[in-house]
């Protein structure tokens, strides 16, 4: 067969897309779901015992740096060249496992 024929007929080859990560990508999306959720729950709550206590001169400065920490973690980890090797939907996982188990801990600490 000629190789031009294929082309003719039905236009140029095009594969079909892989759907390997698609399984890494939806744990993913429930392992970040989960941990925005209890942090903004988390926060919520925070919000409202500052506010039952009377007024404030604003944020307490504690509360802004456990946020920075909180940031910093999904920042330095995709950082390192062992995560940065990964594909993206396993780059997801890796920090929405680490933000996870950060916001579990911080509500059963809260608790």
């Amino acid at each position: 067969m000629n190789p031009d024929t294929y082309a003719t007929l039905y236009g140029p080859a095009r594969p079909a897309p892989s759907r390997r990560g698609i399984g890494v990508a939806m744990v993913a999306a429930g392992l970040w779901s989960v941990a925005l959720f209890l942090l903004w729950g988390l926060g919520f709550l925070a919000l409202w015992a500052e506010a039952d206590r009377g007024p404030t001169e604003g944020i307490p400065f504690s509360w802004v740096l456990i946020c920075l920490g909180i940031a910093a973690v999904p920042i330095a980890l995709l950082c390192t060249p062992a995560v940065r090797r990964l594909s993206v939907p396993a780059r997801a996982l890796v920090t929405g496992l680490a933000v996870c188990s950060i916001a579990v801990g911080l509500a059963l600490w809260a608790a």
